[in-house]
């Protein structure tokens, strides 16, 4: 039986060459501050810039206030679902939009991020106009 199975030629004149051409992908989840910390600056102030106007509104209203930390809170829910939907969107791109501000001034400071909402904070009580609310170091709650 060995005389039967034929005899093949492995040799080649050139050496074999394989092209293997390979294609990943890798996908990440990245969290909502780590995309704002990717978008520019000047894109931060402009969002927020446009919308200046609605804060200072929901201001006016007694619906939100600046809290101790630097951000926005809700201080009179409005009764109404739509408007209470629009003030809770409000807030949190105006509180996204600070987060990343402050996230990249304590980087540049190299301080740490509490102290940065900390002096922001305290800014934003400054600016505060007459009537609005404003959340005191300790807490509690005033209208300027």
């Amino acid at each position: 039986m060995a005389g039967c199975s034929p005899t093949v030629n492995l040799a080649t004149p050139e050496p074999v060459k394989v092209d293997v051409a390979v294609k990943l992908d890798v996908y990440q989840k990245t969290s909502t501050t780590k995309v704002k910390e990717e978008q520019s600056n000047l894109q931060i102030a402009a969002n927020r810039r446009m919308r200046v106007g609605e804060i200072q509104s929901l201001k006016n209203d007694g619906v939100i206030g600046e809290d101790r930390d630097g951000y926005l809170d809700m201080k009179k829910p409005p009764q109404d679902p739509k408007y209470l939907t629009y003030a809770q969107g409000i807030i949190s791109a105006e509180n996204s939009d600070r987060a990343a501000l402050y996230l990249a001034n304590a980087q540049t400071q190299s301080k740490p991020l509490e102290l940065v909402e900390r002096d922001y904070a305290q800014l934003w009580r400054d600016r505060a106009f007459p009537g609005e609310w404003v959340q005191k170091e300790d807490g509690t709650w005033t209208q300027k």
